[in-house]
Protein backbone atom coordinates (compact mmCIF):
# COMPACT_ATOMS: atom_id res chain seq x y z
CA UNK A 1 0.00 0.00 0.00
CA UNK A 2 1.11 3.51 -0.93
CA UNK A 3 0.45 6.48 1.46
CA UNK A 4 -1.75 8.66 0.82
CA UNK A 5 -0.47 12.34 -0.33
CA UNK A 6 -1.13 15.10 2.37
CA UNK A 7 -4.19 17.07 0.87
CA UNK A 8 -4.25 20.66 1.09
CA UNK A 9 -6.46 23.17 2.65
CA UNK A 10 -8.16 24.28 -0.07
CA UNK A 11 -10.65 27.12 0.62
CA UNK A 12 -13.34 27.02 -2.29
CA UNK A 13 -16.10 28.72 -0.11
CA UNK A 14 -16.82 32.03 -2.84
CA UNK A 15 -17.00 34.94 -0.21
CA UNK A 16 -20.26 36.40 0.25
CA UNK A 17 -21.61 40.04 0.74
CA UNK A 18 -21.93 41.44 4.13
CA UNK A 19 -25.50 41.08 5.42
CA UNK A 20 -27.19 44.18 7.42
CA UNK A 21 -30.43 45.22 8.35
CA UNK A 22 -29.77 48.59 7.41
CA UNK A 23 -26.53 50.67 5.67
CA UNK A 24 -25.66 53.64 7.68
CA UNK A 25 -24.00 56.24 5.30
CA UNK A 26 -20.24 57.24 6.64
CA UNK A 27 -21.12 61.00 6.74
CA UNK A 28 -24.67 59.98 8.87
CA UNK A 29 -22.04 58.65 12.24
CA UNK A 30 -20.11 61.73 11.60
CA UNK A 31 -22.94 63.96 12.19
CA UNK A 32 -24.21 61.12 14.85
CA UNK A 33 -21.37 61.89 16.73
CA UNK A 34 -21.38 65.41 16.33
CA UNK A 35 -24.99 65.43 17.30
CA UNK A 36 -24.53 63.63 20.70
CA UNK A 37 -21.40 66.10 21.38
CA UNK A 38 -23.42 69.08 20.95
CA UNK A 39 -26.11 67.94 22.93
CA UNK A 40 -23.88 67.06 26.35
CA UNK A 41 -21.57 70.01 25.73
CA UNK A 42 -25.11 71.71 26.02
CA UNK A 43 -26.49 70.10 28.52
CA UNK A 44 -23.36 70.37 30.78
CA UNK A 45 -23.31 73.92 30.28
CA UNK A 46 -26.65 74.33 30.99
CA UNK A 47 -26.37 72.30 34.12
CA UNK A 48 -23.63 74.60 35.25
CA UNK A 49 -25.02 77.74 34.65
CA UNK A 50 -28.48 76.74 36.48
CA UNK A 51 -26.85 75.60 39.55
CA UNK A 52 -24.68 79.01 39.20
CA UNK A 53 -27.54 81.08 38.50
CA UNK A 54 -30.07 79.36 41.42
CA UNK A 55 -27.44 80.19 44.03
CA UNK A 56 -26.73 83.60 42.53
CA UNK A 57 -30.31 84.22 43.15
CA UNK A 58 -30.43 83.43 46.79
CA UNK A 59 -27.57 85.15 47.42
CA UNK A 60 -28.85 87.90 45.58
CA UNK A 61 -32.42 87.60 47.47
CA UNK A 62 -30.34 87.28 50.76
CA UNK A 63 -28.87 90.63 50.64
CA UNK A 64 -31.93 92.01 49.71
CA UNK A 65 -33.99 90.85 52.00
CA UNK A 66 -30.66 91.64 54.66
CA UNK A 67 -30.96 95.39 53.36
CA UNK A 68 -34.95 95.52 53.93
CA UNK A 69 -34.51 94.40 57.62
CA UNK A 70 -31.63 96.59 58.40
CA UNK A 71 -34.12 99.41 56.95
CA UNK A 72 -37.18 98.17 59.42
CA UNK A 73 -35.18 99.72 62.77
CA UNK A 74 -35.37 102.95 61.11
CA UNK A 75 -39.06 102.50 60.22
CA UNK A 76 -39.46 101.32 63.79
CA UNK A 77 -38.15 104.81 65.27
CA UNK A 78 -39.72 106.86 62.69
CA UNK A 79 -43.17 104.97 63.92
CA UNK A 80 -41.77 105.82 67.87
CA UNK A 81 -42.20 109.14 67.06
CA UNK A 82 -45.52 109.13 65.54
CA UNK A 83 -47.32 106.88 67.98
CA UNK A 84 -45.36 108.82 71.02
CA UNK A 85 -47.05 112.06 69.48
CA UNK A 86 -50.47 110.43 69.28
CA UNK A 87 -52.86 111.42 72.60
CA UNK A 88 -55.03 108.32 70.95
CA UNK A 89 -53.28 104.94 71.64
CA UNK A 90 -56.34 102.88 70.47
CA UNK A 91 -55.95 99.45 68.41
CA UNK A 92 -57.56 101.50 65.17
CA UNK A 93 -55.53 104.38 65.98
CA UNK A 94 -52.02 102.22 66.08
CA UNK A 95 -53.07 100.54 62.85
CA UNK A 96 -53.56 104.02 61.00
CA UNK A 97 -50.05 105.30 62.31
CA UNK A 98 -48.48 101.92 60.98
CA UNK A 99 -49.93 102.04 57.35
CA UNK A 100 -49.53 105.45 56.93
CA UNK A 101 -45.74 105.23 58.69
CA UNK A 102 -45.28 102.27 55.59
CA UNK A 103 -46.57 104.29 53.31
CA UNK A 104 -45.15 107.86 54.14
CA UNK A 105 -41.41 106.47 55.44
CA UNK A 106 -38.46 107.14 53.32
CA UNK A 107 -36.42 105.17 55.65
CA UNK A 108 -37.53 101.68 54.85
CA UNK A 109 -35.32 100.02 51.83
CA UNK A 110 -36.68 99.19 48.42
CA UNK A 111 -34.72 96.07 47.79
CA UNK A 112 -37.41 94.04 49.13
CA UNK A 113 -41.35 94.48 49.39
CA UNK A 114 -43.14 95.24 53.15
CA UNK A 115 -46.04 93.92 54.47
CA UNK A 116 -47.85 94.66 57.30
CA UNK A 117 -50.07 91.99 59.38
CA UNK A 118 -51.59 91.06 62.58
CA UNK A 119 -53.31 88.31 63.94
CA UNK A 120 -57.06 88.45 64.96
CA UNK A 121 -57.13 86.76 68.64
CA UNK A 122 -60.89 85.97 68.20
CA UNK A 123 -60.99 84.27 65.23
CA UNK A 124 -57.42 82.97 64.84
CA UNK A 125 -57.11 84.17 61.78
CA UNK A 126 -54.42 87.12 59.92
CA UNK A 127 -55.57 90.20 58.53
CA UNK A 128 -53.00 91.85 55.43
CA UNK A 129 -52.82 95.99 56.79
CA UNK A 130 -50.63 96.56 54.16
CA UNK A 131 -50.28 96.76 50.75
CA UNK A 132 -53.91 96.85 50.25
CA UNK A 133 -55.70 96.21 47.38
CA UNK A 134 -56.48 99.46 46.44
CA UNK A 135 -53.04 100.09 46.51
CA UNK A 136 -51.38 97.31 44.37
CA UNK A 137 -54.03 94.34 43.68
CA UNK A 138 -50.74 92.16 42.19
CA UNK A 139 -48.53 93.38 45.55
CA UNK A 140 -51.42 92.60 47.60
CA UNK A 141 -52.34 88.93 46.10
CA UNK A 142 -48.37 88.20 46.19
CA UNK A 143 -48.39 90.00 50.28
CA UNK A 144 -51.65 87.76 50.85
CA UNK A 145 -50.19 84.02 49.50
CA UNK A 146 -46.67 84.99 51.69
CA UNK A 147 -48.45 86.36 54.88
CA UNK A 148 -50.91 83.25 54.48
CA UNK A 149 -47.65 80.71 54.26
CA UNK A 150 -46.35 82.35 57.55
CA UNK A 151 -49.17 81.80 59.64
CA UNK A 152 -50.24 78.67 58.37
CA UNK A 153 -47.60 76.73 57.66
CA UNK A 154 -44.46 77.95 59.41
CA UNK A 155 -45.83 79.77 62.62
CA UNK A 156 -44.56 82.20 64.67
CA UNK A 157 -41.57 79.97 65.43
CA UNK A 158 -39.91 80.75 61.86
CA UNK A 159 -39.55 84.36 62.47
CA UNK A 160 -36.33 86.03 61.50
CA UNK A 161 -35.70 83.23 59.04
CA UNK A 162 -35.69 82.91 55.27
CA UNK A 163 -37.88 81.10 54.06
CA UNK A 164 -39.54 80.25 50.11
CA UNK A 165 -42.89 80.24 48.56
CA UNK A 166 -44.21 79.27 45.16
CA UNK A 167 -46.62 81.40 44.06
CA UNK A 168 -48.07 80.66 40.76
CA UNK A 169 -44.27 79.76 38.90
CA UNK A 170 -42.76 82.13 41.08
CA UNK A 171 -40.19 81.79 43.89
CA UNK A 172 -40.89 84.04 46.37
CA UNK A 173 -37.74 84.79 48.91
CA UNK A 174 -39.41 86.28 52.12
CA UNK A 175 -38.58 87.00 55.32
CA UNK A 176 -41.47 87.48 58.82
CA UNK A 177 -40.73 89.87 62.13
CA UNK A 178 -42.33 90.71 65.13
CA UNK A 179 -42.94 94.31 65.52
CA UNK A 180 -41.12 95.92 68.69
CA UNK A 181 -40.60 99.41 69.11
CA UNK A 182 -39.57 102.24 71.97
CA UNK A 183 -41.55 104.82 73.33
CA UNK A 184 -39.95 107.72 72.74
CA UNK A 185 -39.70 110.49 75.72
CA UNK A 186 -38.70 113.72 73.83
CA UNK A 187 -36.30 114.59 70.98
CA UNK A 188 -33.36 113.79 71.80
CA UNK A 189 -33.53 111.08 73.98
CA UNK A 190 -35.38 107.59 74.00
CA UNK A 191 -35.96 105.33 76.90
CA UNK A 192 -35.12 101.93 76.82
CA UNK A 193 -37.74 99.65 78.40
CA UNK A 194 -38.61 96.09 78.14
CA UNK A 195 -40.58 94.89 75.33
CA UNK A 196 -43.25 92.96 77.28
CA UNK A 197 -43.68 96.06 78.83
CA UNK A 198 -43.76 98.05 75.55
CA UNK A 199 -46.50 95.58 74.37
CA UNK A 200 -48.57 95.75 77.28
CA UNK A 201 -48.65 99.34 76.87
CA UNK A 202 -49.92 99.83 73.49
CA UNK A 203 -50.74 96.32 72.82
CA UNK A 204 -48.32 95.96 69.68
CA UNK A 205 -47.67 92.09 70.34
CA UNK A 206 -50.50 90.87 67.46
CA UNK A 207 -48.42 92.72 64.89
CA UNK A 208 -45.47 91.73 62.47
CA UNK A 209 -43.33 92.34 59.15
CA UNK A 210 -43.21 90.93 56.34
CA UNK A 211 -39.93 91.63 53.75
CA UNK A 212 -40.38 89.60 50.62
CA UNK A 213 -38.22 89.38 47.22
CA UNK A 214 -40.24 88.03 43.53
CA UNK A 215 -37.08 86.21 42.10
CA UNK A 216 -39.17 85.43 38.69
CA UNK A 217 -37.29 88.33 36.58
CA UNK A 218 -33.87 86.33 37.87
CA UNK A 219 -35.41 82.92 36.44
CA UNK A 220 -36.84 84.87 33.47
CA UNK A 221 -33.34 85.95 32.95
CA UNK A 222 -32.02 82.30 33.63
CA UNK A 223 -35.34 80.72 30.82
CA UNK A 224 -33.96 83.52 28.73
CA UNK A 225 -30.04 82.38 29.07
CA UNK A 226 -31.08 78.45 28.55
CA UNK A 227 -33.20 79.35 25.18
CA UNK A 228 -30.75 81.24 23.95
CA UNK A 229 -28.10 78.17 24.70
CA UNK A 230 -30.77 76.28 22.70
CA UNK A 231 -30.81 78.38 19.73
CA UNK A 232 -27.07 78.37 19.65
CA UNK A 233 -27.03 74.13 20.29
CA UNK A 234 -29.92 73.53 17.46
CA UNK A 235 -27.03 76.44 15.27
CA UNK A 236 -24.29 74.32 15.77
CA UNK A 237 -26.29 71.17 14.91
CA UNK A 238 -27.18 72.60 11.51
CA UNK A 239 -23.30 74.24 11.05
CA UNK A 240 -21.93 70.37 12.30
CA UNK A 241 -24.42 68.89 9.53
CA UNK A 242 -22.95 71.10 6.55
CA UNK A 243 -19.21 70.51 8.08
CA UNK A 244 -19.96 66.79 8.01
CA UNK A 245 -20.81 66.51 4.79
CA UNK A 246 -18.00 68.36 3.81
CA UNK A 247 -15.64 66.13 5.70
CA UNK A 248 -16.54 63.47 4.60
CA UNK A 249 -17.11 63.68 1.24
CA UNK A 250 -12.88 63.06 0.41
CA UNK A 251 -13.21 59.91 2.69
CA UNK A 252 -16.31 58.42 0.58
CA UNK A 253 -15.04 59.55 -2.46
CA UNK A 254 -12.05 57.94 -1.61
CA UNK A 255 -13.33 54.84 -0.11
CA UNK A 256 -15.34 54.39 -3.30
CA UNK A 257 -12.16 54.88 -5.58
CA UNK A 258 -10.27 52.23 -3.95
CA UNK A 259 -13.57 50.10 -3.88
CA UNK A 260 -13.06 50.20 -7.78
CA UNK A 261 -9.90 49.41 -7.55
CA UNK A 262 -10.34 46.09 -5.49
CA UNK A 263 -13.18 45.35 -8.03
CA UNK A 264 -10.39 45.83 -10.89
CA UNK A 265 -7.61 43.41 -8.56
CA UNK A 266 -10.80 40.83 -8.64
CA UNK A 267 -11.14 40.83 -12.20
CA UNK A 268 -7.57 40.42 -13.07
CA UNK A 269 -6.52 44.18 -13.93
CA UNK A 270 -3.51 44.99 -11.88
CA UNK A 271 -3.00 48.40 -12.81
CA UNK A 272 -1.80 50.36 -10.02
CA UNK A 273 -4.84 53.30 -8.71
CA UNK A 274 -3.87 56.83 -9.57
CA UNK A 275 -4.76 60.21 -8.03
CA UNK A 276 -4.55 62.30 -4.82
CA UNK A 277 -6.17 60.36 -1.92
CA UNK A 278 -6.86 63.06 1.32
CA UNK A 279 -7.20 60.70 4.15
CA UNK A 280 -3.82 59.70 5.34
CA UNK A 281 -5.36 56.05 6.45
CA UNK A 282 -6.98 55.82 3.15
CA UNK A 283 -3.49 56.82 1.46
CA UNK A 284 -1.76 54.24 2.60
CA UNK A 285 -4.28 51.52 1.93
CA UNK A 286 -4.04 52.56 -1.12
CA UNK A 287 -0.18 52.11 -1.82
CA UNK A 288 -0.62 48.98 0.12
CA UNK A 289 -3.51 48.37 -2.21
CA UNK A 290 -0.93 49.42 -5.47
CA UNK A 291 2.21 47.30 -4.10
CA UNK A 292 -0.44 44.62 -3.68
CA UNK A 293 -1.15 44.58 -7.23
CA UNK A 294 2.21 44.60 -8.05
CA UNK A 295 2.73 41.52 -6.73
CA UNK A 296 -0.24 39.70 -7.70
CA UNK A 297 0.64 41.18 -11.25
CA UNK A 298 3.96 39.41 -11.16
CA UNK A 299 2.87 36.79 -9.17
CA UNK A 300 -0.17 36.03 -12.42
CA UNK A 301 2.88 36.49 -14.51
CA UNK A 302 4.86 34.22 -12.97
CA UNK A 303 2.32 31.20 -12.72
CA UNK A 304 1.69 32.16 -16.71
CA UNK A 305 5.48 31.68 -17.17
CA UNK A 306 5.65 28.64 -14.92
CA UNK A 307 2.40 26.69 -16.52
CA UNK A 308 4.37 27.67 -20.02
CA UNK A 309 7.38 26.44 -19.50
CA UNK A 310 6.00 23.19 -17.22
CA UNK A 311 3.85 22.32 -20.20
CA UNK A 312 7.35 22.70 -22.48
CA UNK A 313 9.51 20.89 -20.15
CA UNK A 314 6.16 18.15 -19.48
CA UNK A 315 5.67 17.71 -23.85
CA UNK A 316 9.45 16.81 -24.61
CA UNK A 317 9.74 13.62 -22.47
CA UNK A 318 6.13 12.96 -23.83
CA UNK A 319 6.68 13.47 -27.85
CA UNK A 320 9.66 11.05 -27.12
CA UNK A 321 7.90 8.69 -25.23
CA UNK A 322 4.85 8.66 -27.57
CA UNK A 323 7.33 8.56 -30.58
CA UNK A 324 8.85 5.45 -29.59
CA UNK A 325 6.21 3.31 -28.28
CA UNK A 326 4.54 4.18 -31.95
CA UNK A 327 7.58 2.87 -33.47
CA UNK A 328 7.63 -0.10 -31.08
CA UNK A 329 4.02 -0.56 -32.30
CA UNK A 330 4.30 -0.58 -36.03
CA UNK A 331 7.49 -2.57 -35.92
CA UNK A 332 9.33 0.59 -37.31
CA UNK A 333 12.58 -0.61 -34.72
CA UNK A 334 13.47 -4.47 -36.67
CA UNK A 335 16.30 -5.08 -34.92
CA UNK A 336 16.62 -6.64 -31.19
CA UNK A 337 18.96 -3.58 -30.34
CA UNK A 338 16.97 -0.92 -31.55
CA UNK A 339 14.17 -2.24 -30.10
CA UNK A 340 15.97 -2.13 -26.69
CA UNK A 341 16.93 0.98 -27.20
CA UNK A 342 13.82 2.46 -27.73
CA UNK A 343 12.80 0.86 -24.57
CA UNK A 344 15.57 2.12 -22.74
CA UNK A 345 14.80 6.02 -23.95
CA UNK A 346 11.22 5.27 -22.83
CA UNK A 347 12.53 4.14 -19.56
CA UNK A 348 14.66 6.81 -19.09
CA UNK A 349 12.29 10.03 -20.70
CA UNK A 350 9.58 8.34 -18.14
CA UNK A 351 11.77 8.59 -14.87
CA UNK A 352 12.79 12.67 -15.84
CA UNK A 353 9.21 12.63 -16.13
CA UNK A 354 8.56 11.14 -13.16
CA UNK A 355 10.97 13.41 -11.42
CA UNK A 356 9.71 16.61 -12.90
CA UNK A 357 6.62 15.81 -11.87
CA UNK A 358 6.98 15.00 -8.15
CA UNK A 359 9.12 18.43 -7.77
CA UNK A 360 6.31 20.29 -9.76
CA UNK A 361 4.37 18.69 -6.91
CA UNK A 362 6.60 19.70 -4.10
CA UNK A 363 7.27 23.38 -5.15
CA UNK A 364 3.37 23.60 -5.62
CA UNK A 365 3.01 22.44 -2.25
CA UNK A 366 5.96 24.94 -0.68
CA UNK A 367 3.79 27.46 -2.35
CA UNK A 368 0.54 26.60 -0.43
CA UNK A 369 2.08 26.46 2.78
CA UNK A 370 3.56 29.83 2.51
CA UNK A 371 0.23 30.93 1.53
CA UNK A 372 -1.00 29.56 4.62
CA UNK A 373 -2.97 27.04 2.82
CA UNK A 374 -1.27 23.61 3.79
CA UNK A 375 0.48 22.57 6.54
CA UNK A 376 4.07 20.69 6.43
CA UNK A 377 4.53 18.18 8.76
CA UNK A 378 7.80 18.19 10.86
CA UNK A 379 9.28 16.85 13.85
CA UNK A 380 12.51 16.48 15.05
CA UNK A 381 15.58 14.96 13.12
CA UNK A 382 19.40 14.05 14.28
CA UNK A 383 21.34 15.58 11.79
CA UNK A 384 23.80 12.93 11.37
CA UNK A 385 20.54 10.88 10.28
CA UNK A 386 20.12 13.05 7.45
CA UNK A 387 24.09 13.26 6.47
CA UNK A 388 23.66 8.97 6.19
CA UNK A 389 20.33 8.94 4.44
CA UNK A 390 21.36 11.19 1.77
CA UNK A 391 24.67 9.61 1.29
CA UNK A 392 22.98 6.39 0.74
CA UNK A 393 20.40 7.88 -1.91
CA UNK A 394 23.41 9.41 -3.98
CA UNK A 395 26.02 6.61 -3.90
CA UNK A 396 24.38 4.44 -6.68
CA UNK A 397 24.76 7.70 -8.96
CA UNK A 398 27.88 8.38 -7.91
CA UNK A 399 28.67 4.42 -8.80
CA UNK A 400 27.12 4.91 -12.39
CA UNK A 401 28.84 8.07 -13.54
CA UNK A 402 32.16 6.86 -11.84
CA UNK A 403 32.38 9.92 -10.07
CA UNK A 404 33.39 10.12 -6.14
CA UNK A 405 31.70 11.50 -2.95
CA UNK A 406 34.21 13.00 -0.51
CA UNK A 407 32.61 12.94 3.18
CA UNK A 408 33.48 15.55 5.98
CA UNK A 409 30.54 14.60 8.40
CA UNK A 410 31.72 16.24 11.69
CA UNK A 411 28.59 17.00 13.89
CA UNK A 412 26.84 14.73 16.76
CA UNK A 413 23.39 15.19 18.75
CA UNK A 414 22.43 17.86 16.72
CA UNK A 415 18.49 18.25 16.36
CA UNK A 416 16.61 20.40 13.42
CA UNK A 417 12.94 20.74 13.33
CA UNK A 418 12.04 19.64 9.43
CA UNK A 419 10.52 17.23 7.50
CA UNK A 420 12.42 14.47 6.42
CA UNK A 421 11.35 13.68 2.78
CA UNK A 422 11.02 17.50 1.73
CA UNK A 423 14.79 18.23 3.03
CA UNK A 424 16.38 15.22 1.29
CA UNK A 425 14.64 15.90 -1.60
CA UNK A 426 16.58 19.71 -1.58
CA UNK A 427 20.05 18.02 -0.80
CA UNK A 428 19.23 15.62 -2.93
CA UNK A 429 18.33 18.20 -5.78
CA UNK A 430 21.93 20.00 -4.92
CA UNK A 431 23.68 16.55 -5.61
CA UNK A 432 22.25 15.84 -8.76
CA UNK A 433 23.45 19.61 -10.24
CA UNK A 434 26.73 19.18 -8.58
CA UNK A 435 27.18 15.39 -10.03
CA UNK A 436 25.89 17.11 -13.38
CA UNK A 437 28.63 19.24 -13.34
CA UNK A 438 31.65 17.78 -11.47
CA UNK A 439 34.68 16.42 -13.20
CA UNK A 440 35.88 13.88 -10.88
CA UNK A 441 34.12 14.16 -7.22
CA UNK A 442 31.97 16.18 -5.23
CA UNK A 443 32.59 17.22 -1.68
CA UNK A 444 29.85 16.86 1.01
CA UNK A 445 30.49 18.56 4.61
CA UNK A 446 28.16 19.08 7.64
CA UNK A 447 29.06 20.87 10.53
CA UNK A 448 27.64 23.46 13.64
CA UNK A 449 27.99 27.16 13.18
CA UNK A 450 29.53 28.09 16.40
CA UNK A 451 28.54 31.58 16.27
CA UNK A 452 24.87 30.78 15.52
CA UNK A 453 22.74 28.18 16.16
CA UNK A 454 22.77 26.82 12.60
CA UNK A 455 23.44 23.63 10.71
CA UNK A 456 25.60 24.29 7.63
CA UNK A 457 25.60 21.82 5.36
CA UNK A 458 27.76 22.35 2.38
CA UNK A 459 27.94 20.71 -1.10
CA UNK A 460 30.81 21.68 -3.61
CA UNK A 461 32.45 19.74 -6.90
CA UNK A 462 35.27 20.52 -9.05
CA UNK A 463 33.71 21.51 -12.13
CA UNK A 464 33.48 24.50 -14.27
CA UNK A 465 31.45 26.75 -11.91
CA UNK A 466 28.01 28.95 -12.54
CA UNK A 467 28.03 30.87 -15.49
CA UNK A 468 28.27 34.78 -14.06
CA UNK A 469 24.82 35.07 -16.12
CA UNK A 470 23.00 32.34 -14.24
CA UNK A 471 24.37 32.77 -10.91
CA UNK A 472 21.68 36.05 -10.57
CA UNK A 473 19.05 34.11 -11.81
CA UNK A 474 19.77 30.34 -10.33
CA UNK A 475 17.42 29.82 -8.13
CA UNK A 476 14.98 31.07 -10.37
CA UNK A 477 11.89 28.70 -11.37
CA UNK A 478 13.03 27.30 -15.14
CA UNK A 479 16.43 28.70 -14.88
CA UNK A 480 18.92 26.41 -15.99
CA UNK A 481 22.70 26.77 -17.13
CA UNK A 482 24.18 24.89 -20.56
CA UNK A 483 23.41 21.40 -19.23
CA UNK A 484 20.69 21.72 -16.82
CA UNK A 485 17.23 19.26 -17.17
CA UNK A 486 14.33 21.37 -16.15
CA UNK A 487 15.52 24.33 -13.79
CA UNK A 488 12.93 22.79 -11.12
CA UNK A 489 15.67 21.24 -8.77
CA UNK A 490 17.46 24.57 -7.23
CA UNK A 491 14.11 26.32 -6.92
CA UNK A 492 12.24 23.11 -5.16
CA UNK A 493 15.77 23.09 -3.26
CA UNK A 494 14.84 27.20 -2.00
CA UNK A 495 11.73 27.04 -1.61
CA UNK A 496 12.18 24.01 1.13
CA UNK A 497 15.27 25.61 2.89
CA UNK A 498 13.10 28.47 3.44
CA UNK A 499 10.07 26.35 4.91
CA UNK A 500 11.99 25.41 7.26
CA UNK A 501 13.39 29.04 8.40
CA UNK A 502 16.63 28.52 6.61
CA UNK A 503 17.85 30.02 3.78
CA UNK A 504 20.24 28.58 0.57
CA UNK A 505 23.47 29.95 -1.06
CA UNK A 506 25.16 29.59 -4.01
CA UNK A 507 29.33 30.87 -4.87
CA UNK A 508 31.73 30.16 -6.73
CA UNK A 509 35.10 28.45 -5.10
CA UNK A 510 38.55 30.10 -5.69
CA UNK A 511 40.17 26.58 -6.89
CA UNK A 512 37.15 26.57 -9.03
CA UNK A 513 33.97 24.74 -9.03
CA UNK A 514 30.62 25.75 -7.77
CA UNK A 515 29.65 25.57 -3.61
CA UNK A 516 26.27 25.43 -2.39
CA UNK A 517 25.54 25.71 0.89
CA UNK A 518 21.60 24.92 3.08
CA UNK A 519 21.85 26.71 6.33
CA UNK A 520 18.99 25.48 8.75
CA UNK A 521 18.33 26.23 12.57
CA UNK A 522 18.53 23.69 15.17
CA UNK A 523 16.93 23.18 18.51
CA UNK A 524 18.48 24.30 21.63
CA UNK A 525 17.86 21.17 24.21
CA UNK A 526 15.04 22.61 25.86
CA UNK A 527 13.27 23.26 22.86
CA UNK A 528 14.31 19.85 21.88
CA UNK A 529 12.95 17.89 24.61
CA UNK A 530 9.88 19.68 24.46
CA UNK A 531 9.17 19.06 21.27
CA UNK A 532 9.86 15.52 21.14
CA UNK A 533 7.45 14.89 24.15
CA UNK A 534 4.98 16.74 22.23
CA UNK A 535 5.44 14.45 19.39
CA UNK A 536 5.24 11.27 21.38
CA UNK A 537 2.46 12.35 23.14
CA UNK A 538 0.34 13.05 19.57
Amino acid sequence: MTDKPDQPRLKTKKPSKNKAAIRIPISLHFYAVEIVIIILVVFIINFYIQSIVKNYIANECNSRLDAAVNSTQEFANAFSSQISASDEKTEENIRAILVDSIVSSADLSNQATIALYTLDKETGNYILLWPTAQYSASYANIASNVVGNVIEEQGYMELNKTRTIDIDGSIIYYRSMQFVYAPKISDDDTVQIDPETAKEEINLDDYYLCVYVNSSSYYSFMAAMTLALIQAALLAILIAGILSMLMTYPLIFSTQKLSRFARRIAKGDFTPSRGHIVSKELSELGDVMNQMAFKLEESDIEQKTFFQNASHELRTPLMSIQGYAEGLKYGVFESDDDRDNAIDVIIAETGRLSSLVENLLSISKMDMSRSGNFEVKKQNINVSKICDTIIDRVRGNFIHEDKAIINDINIKDTYIYANENDLIRCLENIFSNCLRYCKTSVTFSCKRDTATPNVIFQISDDGPGIAPEVLDHLFERFSKGADGKHGIGLALAKAIAEEHNGRINAYNQSKGGACFEVILPVIVHRDQLSKINNDSTK
